[in-house]
């Protein structure tokens, strides 16, 4: 996860620099999304982290057993690859197909629990609606959304198709680095890292994102900063 974090980050500031908000915007939330669970796993114990690692054979198990039942895909080229790929990484956790009960028994959440409970133990549940939340509609679409990126207002209240980038400003790279650096630090007390120079790094990345974003707040105007 803290590596996905890391791939996702490098794109977004990518992006930053091509000035091109809509794809920031359906960046941020996977990366969100990878940091609060990094976190939630650096805080919980192995039998967390092992329930984390079944949960993501469910639709895997499910062609399992389609395999059983006899489905046609199983016996072309796709179908082979594919089943012998959940072959192999089962064996290599050292799972098998009735290993999965208490995943069943939770509906195969994590622990049982909805993103919003987890993000809720890491962050305050009212960050979860001004971040994670509205970020959803950057992946699944909506009318704001479209409103926002694709189309432009016209004097009489009309609309027309705005079939371009927007540019970006840090509101959509700061508010998304508040997520990052924890599981980081989490991450060198597991290994039992004792370099103050790293925490330093990150303490003064989280330093100088919250004064430019605040600089950025004083003098945003609604329209030009």
């Amino acid at each position: 996860m803290l590596i996905r974090v890391w791939k996702l980050l490098k794109e977004i500031i990518e992006y930053y620099e091509k000035d091109n908000a809509e794809i920031i915007s359906i960046l941020e939330r996977p990366l969100i999304e990878a940091s609060i669970i990094a976190t939630f796993l650096l805080r919980s114990d192995d039998d967390v982290i092992e329930d984390y690692r079944k949960c993501s054979y469910k639709d895997r198990l499910r062609m399992l057993r389609e395999l059983k039942e006899g489905s046609a895909f199983f016996d072309t080229k796709a179908g082979k690859r594919l089943f012998k790929s959940v072959e192999e990484k089962m064996e290599l956790e050292g799972f098998t197909e009735s290993d999965f009960a208490g995943q069943k028994k939770n509906r195969w959440k994590l622990q049982g629990k909805s993103f919003l409970e987890i993000f809720k133990e890491i962050f305050h549940e009212d960050l979860y609606k001004y971040t994670y939340g509205m970020m959803s509609e950057s992946i699944h679409g909506s009318w704001n959304e479209s409103m926002d990126f694709c189309l432009q207002k016209n004097d009489d209240k009309t609309f027309s198709a705005f079939p371009f980038y927007h540019v970006a400003d840090i509101r959509y790279v700061s508010p998304t680095l508040i997520f990052c650096n924890e599981p980081y630090r989490l991450w060198l007390r597991r290994i039992e890292v004792d370099d103050q120079y790293l925490l330093d790094v990150l303490d003064w990345v989280e330093r100088v994102n919250n004064r430019m974003f605040m600089m950025f707040d004083q003098n945003y105007d609604g329209g030009n900063a």
